[in-house]
């Protein structure tokens, strides 16, 4: 059984008792009264300027004009059957089937004039010939227009082929690097590992929270903080997350805590916070953590879940802090608490934490990953954050998580190992990151106000910031620092190794990567946009990025001309030309190799099973899947609650759960009802001015009950 010494922090800084654990190491039990706590003034987040459609830039412009144009055959009074559109949803509609347009486009380009015409067509002119002294080119001027094209079908190939082979060489910068030998004084640094939670049960939680204690860097030299995202309760869950917590590891909670105020986003400026600190021991190892309970405001106790705000507001917690401590601003109560917290209880100032890491709360780290990522930090000053290796915990569940095994293996050994040579990973996933804090003449670098700023933003309208900010909060903010610090790096340390839980059914799948190809897509545009992307030995990150961004465009066009290819060769028995059997060997060989290289010789088998039932999957059907619900901007399956957990009474009688959940659609269509075509969209509401207050809440509740028939 773990023992544990823990305490939970109420808000109030009157005095301290100190007190002893078995290790007779001190620790610090703060008392505290909610009434003397005085009310601080929060400095506000900048909005992010935004632009209206009629009046903004020509870019803006244009692309509203374009989207209206290609959906010229659908006329407003279409929408009036859906009444919960609301302006903003009816263009993202209209966005969503622009750009299908022109997915469409590309493709027809791809597969018609770059396959179909010269492999049928143009059959008889191929330039390219092969004889005794190799492959030949002849030219024949009667039919010009094939040979031209054939021409740019080799060229496509030729680059395709060259850019995985770089990314192989690339690769192999990684094979032949030794692991690092991490001596005492490399793990001398202070590092804060935060775990953002929502509605995860009490085995993921447990594993992730004893992976973290178990790590070979120094206990003295790390702390846990939690930050439990409302009281979420998922799905055939018998209690609430921040209860599972409090399980794993091991205090009470106490309903009379008094709660902290905290800066949110969403449709409310303010949110509630509860805080509670300690030392979780298992197995003589100490782990020091920090657990925020976002539990919401007064208004939103009827609620399922009350306080929630996402995961890119519990990130801000952290990121505001850090800004609010480093800029010398005013303070929220919830940061006070927390940097007492650090200070007095684990003797860590803020000040002195030099590096955040972030990981998920399904995600399991190996033993010296903080070692070997802090390692490299230390080894090159430059670099700003980095990533490691994610590999699949529950590889066996299903064959949707067989087809993902070599997927996220040849990600991350080709695709973040190549953008590493340039210093800018794209995407550095938040289930397993790490940043610097701050450079050692005090530059700050995540807490900087440019990243805070932007990061913070509440004015969300159009579906390219929708994808940016709702879906794709982890890659948005991995653009952000290559734009605001161009000169650091953005890295992938392969020694470092975590363990996460994939999606084991083909919806959850599906509702995965919608919001990551989705978010990809439209974090390739703001890509395009940095002037200032590295080049290395005259290849140009920019070029690569403008590739990928037209490759994630006909992936399911190039899955079609592969099989026409098949069906060409197999059935109507055409020979296959050299060139295209060259490129098909480079594709596969370049993505084993690394495999041969490292020796993991069980990935042969993923491989084949990634051919056969992956690609089909990856290229084809989830590509389609995800731009035809680009307008949707929920997290969909994968984060499944229990919407049935908040008490409603209606005439003195608790209301069954189907009847909840009619009131609850029937509250947030009220509120979304409020917004008007004519009007702009609501903003962040403060505290004091909920959407409904009592009276009306109790309103529109009796109504929904009426309704339903209670």
């Amino acid at each position: 059984m773990a023992s544990l010494i823990k305490h939970s922090i109420k808000p109030s800084f009157k005095g301290h008792q100190e007190y002893k654990n078995d290790e007779s190491e001190t620790f610090s039990s703060i008392s505290m009264d909610a009434r003397q706590v005085s009310r601080i003034e929060i400095t506000r987040v900048p909005e992010r300027v935004v632009r209206d459609d009629t009046n903004g830039t020509c870019t803006s412009t244009c692309w509203w004009a374009f989207s209206r144009l290609t959906t010229l055959y659908v006329p407003d009074a279409y929408f009036e059957w859906r009444s919960d559109w609301d302006r903003e949803r009816r263009q993202a509609w209209r966005e969503k089937v622009s750009i299908c347009f022109v997915m469409m486009l590309f493709s027809i380009a791809f597969i018609g004039v770059g396959g179909l015409l010269p492999l049928f067509v143009c059959a008889e002119n191929d330039v390219f010939h092969t004889t005794e002294d190799g492959i030949t080119v002849e030219f024949n001027n009667e039919n010009m227009m094939c040979q031209l094209l054939s021409i740019l079908m080799y060229s496509i190939m030729m680059i395709i082929s060259l850019v995985l082979v770089v990314q192989c060489v690339c690769s192999l910068r990684y094979v032949v690097r030794r692991k690092p030998e991490i001596l005492p004084e490399d793990e001398t640094s202070r590092v804060i590992v935060m775990v953002p939670c929502y509605n995860e049960g009490t085995n993921e939680l447990q594993k992730t929270i004893d992976s973290i204690l178990y790590t070979t860097y120094p206990s003295q030299n790390k702390v846990l903080l939690v930050v439990a995202d409302g009281i979420v309760t998922g799905a055939r869950e018998p209690k609430t997350t921040p209860q599972f917590i409090a399980d794993v590891l091991g205090y009470k909670t106490d309903e009379e805590i008094g709660t902290y105020d905290c800066v949110s986003i969403g449709d409310y400026a303010h949110n509630r916070a509860k805080l509670y600190c300690g030392v979780y021991v298992k197995h003589e190892k100490r782990l020091k953590y920090i657990v925020i309970v976002k539990c919401g405001l007064p208004i939103e106790s009827r609620n399922p879940k009350p306080g929630n705000r996402g995961k890119r507001d519990s990130q801000l917690l952290m990121i505001g802090m850090l800004n609010r401590f480093h800029h010398q601003r005013e303070r929220t109560d919830l940061d006070l608490a927390v940097i007492d917290a650090l200070e007095t209880t684990h003797s860590m100032p803020l000040a002195t934490v030099k590096y955040l890491m972030a990981i998920d709360a399904d995600t399991k780290v190996d033993r010296d990953s903080i070692s070997n990522m802090i390692y490299r930090m230390k080894k090159d000053n430059n670099i700003l954050a980095l990533c490691g290796e994610t590999r699949v915990d529950n590889k066996n569940e299903s064959w949707v998580t067989w087809i993902q095994v070599f997927e996220y293996y040849t990600n991350h050994h080709m695709k973040k190992a190549f953008e590493s040579v340039f210093g800018c990973v794209t995407c550095l996933p938040g289930c397993f990151t790490m940043y610097r804090l701050f450079k050692d003449d005090n530059t700050r670098l995540l807490s900087c106000d440019d990243v805070y700023n932007r990061y913070a933003t509440n004015n969300i309208q159009s579906l390219h910031e929708k994808n940016l900010f709702h879906l794709g909060e982890d890659r948005m903010l991995t653009t952000l620092l290559l734009k605001s610090f161009p000169g650091m790096k953005l890295s992938f340390v392969p020694e470092a190794i975590c363990y996460t839980i994939v999606p084991n059914s083909l919806s959850v799948l599906l509702s995965q990567r919608r919001r990551w190809i989705n978010s990809t897509f439209h974090n390739l545009l703001e890509l395009l946009c940095i002037n200032n992307m590295p080049t290395v030995c005259c290849i140009s990150m920019k070029a690569l990025i403008a590739l990928d961004l037209v490759a994630t465009l006909i992936l399911p066009a190039s899955l079609v001309y592969i099989f026409v290819n098949i069906y060409v060769a197999l059935v109507l028995g055409t020979a296959l030309s050299t060139t295209t059997l060259i490129v098909l060997g480079i594709s596969i060989g370049v993505q084993v190799l690394p495999c041969v290289l490292r020796s993991d010789f069980t990935y042969f088998g993923w491989f084949i099973i990634y051919i056969i039932l992956g690609v089909p999957v990856f290229y084809f059907v989830l590509p389609l899947y995800s731009f035809s619900k680009m307008d949707d901007f929920s997290w969909g399956a994968t984060r499944q609650v229990d919407d049935t957990v908040a008490v409603m009474v209606v005439n003195g009688h608790d209301a069954s759960p189907t009847d909840r959940h009619v009131a609850n659609q029937k509250i947030r269509h009220t509120i979304s009802s409020t917004d008007s075509d004519d009007e702009p969209p609501r903003q962040s509401l403060p505290a004091t001015s909920p959407c409904l207050n009592e009276d009306e809440m109790n309103t529109v509740l009796a109504s929904a009950f009426d309704e339903a028939g209670v």
